[in-house]
């Protein structure tokens, strides 16, 4: 019977320590995906600002938010659909007033088409 009492006992406190655990990681991701959050906050205003290079930041920012883990999927997709806009926005009122023939791939840099350039010899 002592031995049935020290197992239960172990046991419990394995329990209520993997409770506290599991509570505590629960609590760090939900103030990192509010943390997340708020940065999407900040780069929708800082995209939709007046100064060009408040844009810019705004850009980066998004990006950084794309490519990061602390938000879920479905935030990780708001953020790709409002880069979307964004990116719209940038050809459509861009100097030559060019629209997009088909989807953006929104993992090259500005400018960047993806080819690689080879230098004449």
């Amino acid at each position: 019977m002592t031995w049935l009492v020290l197992f239960l006992s172990f046991a419990g406190g394995v329990v209520g320590a993997g409770a506290a655990a599991w509570v505590a990681l629960r609590g760090q991701r939900q103030d990192a995906r509010g943390e997340w959050r708020e940065r999407l906050d900040q780069a929708i205003a800082l995209v939709t600002a007046d100064s060009t290079a408040e844009q810019q930041i705004g850009d980066e920012l998004l990006a950084d938010l794309i490519d990061s883990d602390l938000g879920s999927d479905e935030d990780r997709e708001l953020a790709r659909r409002i880069a979307r806009i964004r990116l719209g926005q940038q050809i459509v009122g861009g100097p030559r007033g060019l629209r997009p023939a088909e989807e953006v791939d929104l993992s090259l840099a500005p400018g960047d088409d993806g080819d690689v350039e080879q230098e004449e010899e």
